[in-house]
């Protein structure tokens, strides 16, 4: 009886045993499991640009973005007065703006002017306070819309990041951030800063300029064009 009972108790020590040590190694396994996760959720929080776009399907804030031209490109302006571009059909573009957001440049059935600017550029500096004078006017043709695409930009230039420097300008329209190789400009053969881009309502190219000029030089330009 004795020798049965000591046979049983040994029997249950090595059950602890084993058990013991399979709990061991359980967690051993475990804490490198946890370990590894939680490195991993450190790297990239969850409010990330990376987790950003995992979840929303679009790209996340950034200061540049992608662009996808559709449609014909149009030449690098040269002579604004003799536009080979005039009468063609301007490209979509596919994009988003500062905070992700997608944003396109497409025909609406109404005239729309896309102005490109580089946040370096005093040009582009010194126009948009006027652009936005000619809005606040209430002269700029009711039946046009704005949008403008933040182009070039640089970060060992003045006013980086351009998505603050929008803001400070007090740019009240759309903009779309350009990508790094500058997509959106080449596709619209933009050739200096600011560049203007006039387009009737179905997106046919009406004229093109780039340079600084007064608010009375751009109802003029816009009013050739687009007779109110």
């Amino acid at each position: 009886m004795t020798a049965r009972k000591n046979q049983t108790t040994w029997i249950a020590g090595g059950v602890a045993l084993a058990i013991a040590a399979i709990v061991a190694v359980v967690l051993v396994v475990g804490g490198g499991s946890n370990s590894s996760s939680s490195s991993s959720t450190s790297a990239v929080p969850e409010n990330t640009v990376a987790t950003q776009t995992t979840l929303a399907g679009a790209p996340g804030p950034a200061e540049f973005q992608p662009v996808h031209a559709v449609g014909e490109i149009l030449p690098a302006l040269e002579d604004p007065a003799n536009d080979p571009a005039r009468g063609v059909v301007a490209p979509v573009l596919n994009g988003a703006g500062f905070n992700g957001a997608p944003l396109t440049i497409a025909p609406t059935g109404k005239p729309m002017l896309v102005v490109f600017l580089a946040h370096w550029c005093p040009h582009c500096n010194a126009e948009v306070p006027r652009l936005i004078e000619w809005k606040n006017s209430g002269t700029m043709p009711a039946n046009m819309s704005v949008v403008g695409v933040n182009t070039g930009a640089r970060n060992d230039a003045p006013n980086w990041p351009p998505s603050q420097w929008v803001v400070d300008k007090g740019w009240p329209w759309p903009v779309m951030a350009d990508s790094e190789d500058q997509g959106a400009a080449l596709a619209f053969g933009v050739s200096g800063y600011p560049g203007l881009i006039l387009l009737d309502g179905d997106g046919k190219v009406l004229a093109r300029r780039s340079g600084e000029a007064s608010i009375d030089d751009l109802k003029a330009w816009v009013q050739e064009f687009l007779p109110l």
